[in-house]
């Protein structure tokens, strides 16, 4: 296991917001990634290295069946920005309580995993069909992506909802009609119209869905009709300065009638630099205002993925896809805290409360001079104190150390003879003690 190294670029200033990072460290072929619970200092509170090839994305915690769990998506990304994988949920002992899988011999895309309080969830899904293209300036006999969303039954991967972009939005409302690659679109290079990359429940039984490659949302029917447009070509709110985003991502409606997303406005670049907005809806007079944006300080222009969270005290944690850092914004759009990922990038980023507890007892290791005590993902070890003696049936404490990330590496004056490593919490209290290595 290789975790990876946080740099904090912004050290947490005042009123930063309860709870861990959470991000997704992308390897690819060549370096391991993985599922990442860090605190303010960059620490690593959890690790979960995904198999070799494979990426994880959308990593955080949700709800299900009242209870708190960790969930993500791993598999492989294609070039296009095309997943395929499957959909992870963790209790909080960190044992898999379900994988879910696309439905109908699909393949399950990494934009979105999202989880309802009926027990199921919505996930995207990127399917390859043949369509005749020359309404876009495209071959007659070409290939294009329909957008599908699926809403799954967590325990038993039912279907319990299917939408299909194709059946409901025009080829002709794409920013790539008429263009290239609607042009030259091919089995090999089918033409990405929609690019579904959010989806979650609206008011009233309603989905909100977001397409990048149309730059609008969609407020979609169960019966899979389309109840209005934002941004996007066809519009159904105004002014135009109010809704003009390009190739968004993370929309997401608010019980106070807010709309949140992040607007990324690159690849190709058509604004100067990504602004994580907040919306004001009208929904009855269709007219939307901003409220809020969290522009970083140096402007920065994400070429893909991205995501706004909004916090409670009407701050914002911005993960910034392309651009591999999470901010987080205080109230007046100040940055009060910064993390930076070594390689790759997250898609999305979130703060969020965890407290886990993983069965089994502490880990140890012995080089030299050196003990080192790791405990992954048990978020309550506050220090550690180290048992030696001349044998495992007489140990005493010798040495001790506050916790200082996923490894704590502690410095004893003589090798010991026998050794072990006892977690306690903020009380001072016993969580656990490892197995006793001799020598």
């Amino acid at each position: 296991m290789t975790p990876p190294r946080l740099t904090v670029t912004h050290a947490a200033g005042a009123g930063v917001a309860p709870g861990y990072v959470f991000v997704a460290e992308k390897g690819g072929k060549d370096k391991p990634g993985g599922p990442v619970i860090a605190d303010n200092r960059g620490r690593i509170r959890w690790y979960h290295e995904v198999p070799h090839g494979l990426e994880a994305t959308d990593f955080r915690t949700q709800t299900y069946k009242g209870k708190p769990v960790l969930t993500w998506w791993q598999g492989t990304i294609s070039k296009a920005g095309v997943g395929r994988g499957q959909y992870v949920v963790y209790d909080d002992t960190y044992h898999q309580v379900a994988k879910l899988k696309a439905a109908h011999g699909l393949e399950g895309d990494l934009h979105e995993f999202q989880l309802t309080p009926r027990g199921t969830a919505y996930i995207s899904i990127y399917r390859e069909v043949p369509i005749d293209l020359s309404s876009v300036g495209g071959p007659k006999k070409g290939y294009a992506y329909d957008s599908v969303v699926q809403e799954l039954d967590i325990a038993t991967g039912e279907v319990k909802w299917e939408w299909h972009s194709l059946d409901h939005v025009p080829l002709a409302e794409s920013l790539q009609a008429n263009r290239e690659p609607a042009k030259n679109a091919s089995k090999k290079r089918p033409l990405d119209y929609f690019h579904v990359n959010s989806v979650a429940d609206a008011p009233g039984g309603d989905v909100l869905l977001s397409g990048r490659n149309t730059s609008a949302l969609y407020l979609v029917a169960r019966d899979g009709h389309v109840v209005w447009r934002l941004g996007g070509t066809k519009s159904d709110f105004g002014p135009p300065a109010a809704v003009k985003f390009r190739f968004q991502h993370n929309a997401r409606l608010h019980p106070d009638g807010t709309l949140s997303l992040f607007d990324n406005g690159a690849i190709p670049k058509v604004e100067p630099f990504s602004r994580p907005l907040v919306l004001r809806l009208d929904q009855e007079g269709h007219t939307a205002k901003i409220v809020k944006m969290f522009v970083h300080p140096t402007k920065i222009s994400s070429p893909f993925e991205g995501n706004l969270q909004l916090l409670a005290d009407g701050g914002a944690i911005v993960g910034w896809g392309g651009v591999r850092k999470v901010t987080e914004f205080a109230p007046d759009g100040t940055v009060r805290f910064e993390l930076k990922l070594p390689f790759g990038d997250t898609y999305r980023g979130y703060r969020l409360p965890w407290t886990g507890h993983p069965e089994g007892d502490p880990a140890i290791g012995v080089d030299g001079d050196r003990v080192y005590a790791s405990w992954n993902g048990r978020t309550d070890v506050a220090s550690w104190e180290v048992l030696a003696g001349p044998d495992p049936d007489h140990l005493s404490k010798v040495a001790g150390r506050p916790w200082s990330g996923l490894e704590t590496a502690i410095r004893l004056e003589t090798p010991p003879a026998a050794v072990a490593v006892r977690a306690l919490d903020a009380n001072g209290d016993e969580l656990g003690v490892s197995e006793t290595l001799t020598s």
